[in-house]
């Protein structure tokens, strides 16, 4: 059986670059690792031309990278103008982040207290077990999902 592959990181659009950083940095100690840097679409850099080739057309973005606990990044993109790409990189783009915290209701309650939202319920995975989660909303509106174990470890022995 082959080994599964690690996940690099997932990319958040947000409106505004600055707050989100500081937000998930606060919040959820992420660490930043490059960024925030503009990247102008007539610029003949090498990220230029690279965002033009993902993106298409587009005028400006600042683009900032961010690890979690476990080295799993989360890059952020903010957007000046309307970017004409399908799917379009304004429009969020993945379900939701996920992190892993044993006290998930006091990460729930600091998010809140931060601009965010605890959206669910506090539920259990598998009735009969351990393992706890919860969503909340980041203040823009990206879901942040909180397990109380690592991915692995929840799903690994179940039927």
């Amino acid at each position: 059986m082959a080994q599964p592959r690690p996940i690099a990181h997932v990319g958040v659009t947000v409106p505004d670059i600055d707050a989100a950083l500081e937000w998930y940095e606060d919040v959820l100690d992420f660490e930043r690792l490059l960024g925030p840097m503009p990247v102008d679409s007539d610029d003949d850099s090498q990220m230029a031309r690279l965002c033009r080739d993902v993106l298409g057309e587009f005028d400006t973005v600042r683009i900032a990278h961010t690890a979690s606990g476990n080295g799993a990044g989360v890059e952020f993109f903010e957007f000046e103008e309307t970017v004409e790409h399908d799917p379009d990189p304004h429009e969020a783009g993945f379900f939701h982040l996920c992190v892993v915290d044993p006290d998930i209701e006091a990460l729930a309650a600091e998010i809140e207290d931060a601009g965010g939202e605890h959206h669910t319920d506090v539920w259990r995975l598998f009735p009969d077990q351990e393992y706890r989660m919860t969503y909340c909303k980041d203040p823009w509106g990206n879901l942040v999902e909180i397990y109380t174990h690592g991915y692995e470890q929840t799903y690994s022995n179940q039927e």
